[in-house]
């Protein structure tokens, strides 16, 4: 969020459009590969909606020229939505690979999630009313 609010404040509107179309795009490739990974890996498990291998193969085709096109012909645009994505790396590790954090940590991310939920209106109304009696 605060790596779009940087760019939004510097550049323009169609810029920031796309650093996340790239980044959407990059990630409905990684989606398939890993529909495709799983068909492989688990083939007996449940799936509601099962398609033939050819038509994500076929698309992950498509994705790939697309990519390797957008990377060529756009290359800041394209390194800037890596690096928007790489953002979320540390995120990750201090959020959810780090288990033995301090007691001090957990507090702080505990208080991060909640002010973010009450800004966006996402609390569940029950902690509310838990809060209120």
């Amino acid at each position: 969020c605060l790596a779009t609010l940087v760019i939004m404040l510097v550049g323009d509107t169609y810029t920031l459009i796309n650093y996340v179309s790239f980044i959407n795009y990059l990630c409905y490739g990684v989606t398939i590969i890993g529909l495709i990974v799983l068909r492989w890996k688990k083939p007996k498990i449940f799936r509601p909606i099962k398609v033939n291998l050819l038509i994500p193969i076929t698309y992950l085709a498509f994705w790939a020229f697309l990519l390797i096109f957008s990377l060529y012909s756009e290359p800041v645009v394209c390194g800037v939505g890596l690096i928007i994505i790489l953002t979320g790396v540390p995120v990750f590790f201090l959020g959810v690979y780090w288990r033995n954090k301090p007691k001090c940590v957990n507090r702080l991310i505990e208080s991060v999630t909640c002010w973010g939920q009450k800004l966006c209106f996402v609390v569940y109304p029950q902690g509310e009313a838990a809060e209120e009696e």
